[in-house]
């Protein structure tokens, strides 16, 4: 979609509005379709901020322009231990944030997050604040993919206290006042009775007549 052709919803504004002018924490969602993508790409164009764009994947990550998480704060491929993360010789990058995006938020774990509040208080800004004093936006659907979870990984979770291997049940947010916004208009389908059933099929509240249709 064209700059000139999307459609301002009072939704997006808000959005937009929070994302290039304050320094909230956000999670922004919405069911597929409903331009969270276009959001982003959008505010990579306008804003005038010091941003990254991150993602879970690879793919993930090209969709969004951006890199992995693991790569751009050179994690490794496992449970991160917070003995590992350190206080890098070469961190102006980090230092001279304003926002961090993290799409598809859904498949991130929640002590991942915990590793990237420990990192960046570490290397960012601000060592007192959480995540460095960097605004991080969230952006994703959890109806959509969760987080892996390895089977011998379970039960470490449960030691280190969290509630669910997802991105909410993270620690670093438990004094964070994070500002959940949600995109309500799908744009991407226009048949309303086909979007009835995708609806239903999502929060499982689908019938038998709805399946045979």
């Amino acid at each position: 979609m064209e700059e000139n052709q999307i459609e301002l919803t009072p939704d997006f504004e808000l959005a937009f509005k929070l994302m290039n002018e304050s320094q909230d924490h956000l999670f922004i969602s919405g069911k597929a379709g409903t331009g969270k993508s276009t959001l982003l790409r959008y505010f990579k164009t306008n804003t005038q901020k010091n941003a990254v764009y991150l993602a879970p994947t690879g793919l993930a990550a090209v969709n969004v322009g951006g890199q992995t998480i693991h790569s751009f704060f050179k994690f490794p491929p496992r449970p991160i231990d917070p003995s590992e993360i350190f206080r890098r010789k070469n961190r102006k990058i980090y230092q001279k944030l304003d926002t961090i995006i993290i799409d598809e938020i859904s498949m991130v774990r929640a002590d991942m997050l915990d590793s990237i509040d420990l990192f960046l208080r570490k290397n960012g800004p601000d060592e007192l604040s959480p995540f460095g004093g960097i605004q991080m936006i969230y952006i994703g659907d959890l109806f959509q993919l969760p987080p892996v979870v390895r089977r011998d990984h379970v039960e470490l979770l449960r030691v280190q206290g969290y509630e669910t291997p997802y991105f909410f049940s993270a620690q670093s947010l438990i004094h964070v006042d994070l500002i959940h916004l949600e995109l309500t208009k799908v744009f991407r389908q226009t048949d309303l009775a086909f979007l009835s059933l995708l609806n239903q099929i999502r929060d499982k509240s689908i019938d038998f007549e709805g399946l045979e249709i």
